[in-house]
Order: C-alpha cells, then structure tokens, then sequence
C-alpha cells in the first residue's frame, strides 16, 4: 500500500469512529417503546431510560388516564364514521 491509500484508510476509520456509536445508538432508541408522555418529554424520557419504576409510581396513573383517553376518542371516531 501506498502512503496515499493509508491516509483514505486513516480518514475512512476515524469517520468510523466518531459516527458508528451515534448510529447504533439511534437504532437502540428507535426500537424502543417508552410511555406515551415519556414519548413527548426528554425529562420524563430520562427518568423512565433511568429508573421506570419511579417514572410508574409518579407519571403511570396519567400515562394510563391518557391512553383511555384516546382509546375513547378512536372509538367515538369510528362510531361515526360507520354508517347507520
């Protein structure tokens, strides 16, 4: 090998380096499924990624009000959407 190719293999390395953990990070994310207000807060995210039994105990009873919620609205909507 030359000089020159060791300096594309050096550059092709350190970009490597520096973007590999970030990606892998992401994906690790992306695979995730945090509450629904964890989903929307990075402090409530970062508490539910820390310690979920705390996030339970301070934020669960609203993240389950929150999903009745909108279990309640999806119904109504397709009621009327339905022909009678």
């Amino acid at each position: 090998m030359e000089a020159e190719d060791l300096k594309y293999l050096w550059v092709l390395l350190f970009v490597l380096a520096a973007f590999l953990p970030i990606t892998l990070s992401a994906l690790r994310r992306r695979r995730e499924n945090p509450p629904p207000m964890a989903a929307n807060d990075r402090k409530l995210y970062r508490l539910w990624r820390s310690d979920p039994d705390a996030y339970q105990r301070q934020y669960g009873a609203m993240d389950r009000q929150y999903l009745a919620a909108q279990k309640e609205k999806a119904q109504s909507a397709s009621d009327r959407t339905k022909p009678d």
